[in-house]
């Protein structure tokens, strides 16, 4: 998988989770489970875009 691949990949991945949080009712304590992975996905994705702007000069 290249790398660019995998940016757009962990993108739609935080894309998807902050809609489950926001707009899926869900039960008990679910939605903060949700926002929890949500947030793990976000640093991910942001300690991604910095690794890949360091190599290339640019992120896309």
């Amino acid at each position: 998988m290249s790398e660019r691949s995998r940016l757009v990949g962990w993108d739609a991945a935080l894309i998807a989770g902050i809609v489950m949080f926001l707009f899926l009712q869900v039960p008990g304590n679910y939605n903060l489970i949700i926002g929890l992975i949500t947030v793990m996905i976000l640093s991910n994705c942001v300690r991604n875009h910095i690794t890949a702007y360091k190599l290339n000069g640019k992120i896309y």
